[in-house]
């Protein structure tokens, strides 16, 4: 029994030696300090234990960071030698703060196992860390000295400083003549303290608590355009200058007059500002994608543009850390291609609330059939009646219309797509509903046989004929809307002014040569610019 207890305490004490032995070796590897060197000391007393680190030090000093480096958090920092730092101006503190967090990571990153990697600094800019021919770089700079191991975490030195390289959101705010962009991009953000997320760096003269801050942003039109104060996405954002801004904004204003109840003069300056802003900025997979090799692009609002190299001539390329600024004097969008574009709603949509009368409603495919249907699908109105005094009806609200001229058509799909052999054609009547020039609607308005809208009591609706071989775009009517109407998340569908009914005019009796059924590919308004 005593040989059996001694058996294995010499085992135990082997697997003990041969795993603090691994561990040894583990954190050799890890560390690397075949290069290096270890010190019971943090990052920031190393540091300033260095001579040749001294403005660098400095620099901790003022940027708050010599308490960042001093608590019991891992840290690798990549610290410039004086001999890279003679450009640096110590009395700019904003200047010294954002180079100091751009040398700074949370975690290890010792040049063991590195190759090629890319590191999160504590600014929240990416940074590449790599093997060269001669050793390591870090931002393209030089490693002097790899792989010193403190008591919370790695030191490197590096020849020369990494410039801070601003994104597009932080170029927008310092950049001289972009004030009318910047002031309504950053109007609309938001930023909260996170105490949780924060680290607690030191106290001041009062012994209140200084945090390496945490701050949650928010920005609604960021949300839609692209996030562009995050570094882990790459855009190119066309920036209007002021001149560029103001000529614009003059241009398009009219477009959106908006009435009282819906926010008047406020909301015409909000909806017009988001006109200039929505189609700014195209997203990229790669940094170094020049937008004007494509002869389309589509912006992150969706947006396309073909050709589309002309929206970025005469302006001033500015490379940043996610992605290109194109600074202009002048915004070249055309219009139908950006703000005042052709409004489609799909008949099979019925997410705005369309209804109809004495009517079933069924959507259909086209695949199969010789017809170019949108989407592939339309929708089919068929007469619940024989009455001549109950047609058949469909009611189409039609969103997100400018205050300005548009012609109004609807395009209806053959009765041939059903049988090859059908010569039936269809006979509609339209009625519009809108907002009138002294703010009051409008409902079901006849159009006339000549196209017009009439608005006289008891007018009936003139009957438009379509073709039986072949989709019809048949034109309604033109109309110049005196208020614009847009459709928002906040909105209710009944808050939508602009409606388009479509009524079967073809009686029981005229079956032979008419399909009572109507089927309809889509309505669109188009702008008359």
């Amino acid at each position: 029994m005593k040989k059996m207890k001694y058996k294995y305490l010499i085992f135990s004490v082997l697997l003990a030696v041969v795993y603090l032995t691994s561990c040894t070796e583990d954190w050799e590897k890890h560390y690397n300090t075949s290069e290096g060197i270890k010190s019971d000391l943090n990052l920031y007393e190393y540091i300033q234990s260095q001579p040749d680190l001294s403005t660098f030090t400095q620099m901790l000093q003022i940027a708050g960071y010599d308490s960042v480096l001093s608590k019991p958090q891992t840290y690798t920092v990549w610290a410039p030698v004086n001999s890279g730092l003679v450009n640096v101006d110590l009395t700019d503190s904003v200047a010294v703060t954002d180079i100091v967090k751009n040398h700074i990571s949370r975690f290890s990153y010792p040049t063991s196992g590195i190759d090629s990697k890319t590191v999160f600094m504590v600014d929240k800019k990416f940074l590449m860390f790599k093997r060269t021919a001669s050793g390591f770089s870090f931002g393209g700079k030089i490693l002097l000295q790899s792989n010193t191991a403190t008591s919370n975490g790695i030191l490197h030195t590096v020849d020369g400083y990494v410039p801070y390289l601003s994104n597009i959101w932080e170029f927008i705010g310092k950049t001289p003549g972009l004030d009318s962009l910047k002031a309504y991009l950053y109007s609309q953000s938001t930023s909260i303290f996170d105490k949780v997320a924060s680290v607690e760096i030191g106290t001041n003269d009062q012994n209140q608590a200084i945090y390496d801050s945490v701050i949650i942003f928010s920005n609604p039109v960021l949300n839609k355009i692209g996030q562009l104060q995050i570094e882990d996405s790459t855009f190119a954002a066309i920036l209007p200058n002021n001149t560029a801004w103001t000529k614009v904004y003059e241009l398009i204003k009219s477009n959106y007059k908006t009435l009282a109840k819906d926010g008047g003069a406020e909301q015409q300056r909000l909806n017009t500002q988001w006109a200039l802003v929505q189609n700014l900025v195209f997203k990229f997979k790669n940094i170094n994608t020049e937008p004007t090799m494509f002869d389309s692009l589509v912006s992150t609002t969706g947006s396309v543009f073909r050709p589309s190299a002309y929206l970025f001539e005469g302006a001033t390329k500015n490379t940043l850390s996610n992605g290109l600024a194109y600074v202009t004097d002048s915004l070249r969008f055309k219009a139908a291609d950006s703000w005042q574009q052709a409004i489609k709603v799909e008949a099979e949509n019925s997410g705005y609330g369309r209804s109809f009368l004495f009517s079933y409603l069924y959507v259909r495919s086209s695949l199969g059939s010789i017809f170019n249907v949108s989407n592939n699908k339309y929708l089919v109105s068929e007469p619940t009646t024989v009455s001549k005094t109950t047609p058949n009806s469909i009611t189409f609200p039609i969103p997100n219309t400018l205050s300005g001229k548009y012609n109004i058509y609807c395009v209806f799909v053959p009765s041939s797509i059903v049988s090859a052999e059908s010569t039936k054609q269809y006979k509609a009547r339209f009625n519009l509903s809108y907002v009138n020039a002294d703010g009051d609607q409008v409902n079901n308005a006849a159009i006339t046989l000549t196209h017009g809208i009439s608005t006289t009591t008891g007018t009936i609706a003139g009957t438009f004929i379509t073709d039986a071989s072949v989709i019809t775009k048949m034109y309604v009517t033109q109309i110049d809307f005196p208020y614009c109407n847009i459709y928002t998340k906040k909105s209710a569908i009944s808050d939508i002014t602009v409606k388009l009914k479509v009524e079967n005019a073809a009686i029981i009796t005229e079956t032979v040569k008419y399909d009572r059924n109507l089927r309809i590919d889509y309505i669109i308004l188009e702008p008359v610019q």
